[in-house]
C-alpha cells in the first residue's frame, strides 16, 4: 500500500485579491515550501504586508493576511491646495480612506477644517471642498 508524501500542504490558500505566482502551479508542497502571491488586476499590494506563505509542520500553511486590496489611484490634484505631507507619502488608499490638503501659498483657509477627500466605493475620489481662497482676490476688492 502507498503512503501519502510526508508533509504535504496541498494547494495554497485562496485569496480575494491575490493569487499564487504562476510559476508555482504544483499540487504538491512539501514542508518548507514557500508560495508568493501577486496582486490581481485592479488591486495593489498593501505596503508593509507579507505576501508569502510557507508550508509548516503538520501540513498547514502559515497564516497570511490578504496582501492586496482595492485602492484609489493618486488623490486628485487641486489648484488651491496641496496634499498633506503624510498623505503624500502614502501609495495605498483603500475604500473609505481620507486624505487632507493644505492650502497652497497665496491661498488662505476660509474655515476651521482643511479640505479633505475620501476614496469612494467605485475607487474614485470625492470632491474636495474649496476651503482655500486666494488672498489676492480679497485685497482687490478694497477701494
Amino acid at each position: 500500500r502507498s503512503f501519502p508524501a510526508t508533509g504535504d500542504c496541498g494547494p495554497p490558500p485562496l485569496m480575494t485579491y491575490s493569487r499564487p505566482s504562476s510559476a508555482q502551479h504544483s499540487s504538491s508542497f512539501p514542508v518548507g515550501s514557500r508560495v508568493t502571491y501577486t496582486c490581481m488586476e485592479g488591486t495593489l499590494k498593501i505596503p508593509g504586508l507579507p505576501d508569502t506563505v510557507e508550508c509548516l509542520l503538520g501540513n498547514i500553511w502559515s497564516q497570511l493576511p490578504e496582501p492586496c486590496g482595492r485602492s484609489c489611484g493618486a488623490p486628485t490634484r487641486l489648484q488651491f491646495a496641496a496634499l498633506s505631507k503624510k498623505d503624500e507619502m502614502t501609495n495605498f488608499f483603500p475604500v473609505g480612506a481620507n486624505v487632507s490638503y493644505v492650502c497652497r501659498p497665496g491661498y488662505e483657509n476660509t474655515s476651521e477644517s482643511s479640505p479633505t477627500s475620501t476614496c469612494l466605493e467605485n475607487l474614485t475620489w470625492s470632491e474636495a471642498a474649496e476651503l482655500c481662497r486666494s488672498e489676492y482676490l480679497c485685497s482687490s476688492l478694497l477701494p
